[in-house]
């Protein structure tokens, strides 16, 4: 991961300097600049919405979370890791099967709420054995082996959705909303999305100007302070 400063200097292009914002390192700390600017975190009515907006506090607490994290560019390769690791688990014990692999950034459900504004992206990446199910009676030895895989890498939150000849379905959640689904209907399926991270591109224009995009943040909020106005 790599290392940030303690102090992210927000400013308008040309070097005019703004506030000074404080950079947090982890959930809780972003949780703690919600609680200071709205008098409290994670409790009902601590988060002002506008007009069904995400409120400005908690979007800045957003962008103090993920900039704490790797770029959605660093962190695909873990994702592509873990993808083969349950694929090649699969195989050596039922057999080769010839997979099909998609892997994407995509905005998902995980990107929305206090992530939208900041256009975040999440690594979905699809493996897929065409006309290749399981037998119903080496489904569960298959969420045995998917499961523990899926346990070294901290999945451990498992969601049976379906168990029946013709019809199989496992989703095990692990860290920051990322989802392994399993599945075996006319095809065998594996499938991981990640949580939200921010791209190369979004935390570039972060480290200059404090906000991803800051015309498009002046309109949003436009009694904004995280971006001065000019004189």
């Amino acid at each position: 991961m790599r290392p940030f400063p303690g102090l992210l200097r927000r400013r308008r292009p040309g070097g005019t300097e703004g506030h000074d914002v404080r950079r947090a390192s982890s959930r809780a700390s972003g949780c703690l600049v919600v609680s200071i600017l709205l008098s409290g975190c994670g409790g009902q009515g601590a988060v002002e919405h506008v007009d069904g907006r995400t409120s400005e506090a908690e979007v800045l607490a957003a962008i103090d979370e993920l900039m704490a994290l790797p770029s959605a560019e660093e962190v695909r390769s873990v994702f592509d890791d873990l993808s083969v690791e349950l694929r090649d688990a699969l195989d050596e014990r039922f057999g080769s099967s010839d997979w099909t692999v998609e892997s994407y950034l995509s905005s998902g459900s995980v990107c929305g709420g206090r992530y939208d504004v900041l256009e975040g992206r999440s690594i979905y990446i699809s493996a897929r054995a065409q006309d290749q199910p399981l037998d119903h009676d080496d489904w569960g030895e298959a969420v045995d082996v998917i499961s523990a895989v899926a346990a070294e890498h901290g999945y451990d939150d498992p969601l049976l959705l379906a168990d029946e000849p013709g019809s199989h379905q496992l989703e095990i959640f692990g860290d920051r909303d990322s989802v392994i689904r399993f599945y075996s209907h006319t095809s065998l399926g594996v499938a991981l999305e990640s949580g939200c991270y921010l791209t190369d591109d979004r935390r570039a224009a972060i480290e200059e100007f404090g906000v991803p995009d800051p015309d498009r943040w002046a309109r949003l909020y436009p009694d904004s302070t995280a971006i001065p106005t000019e004189p």
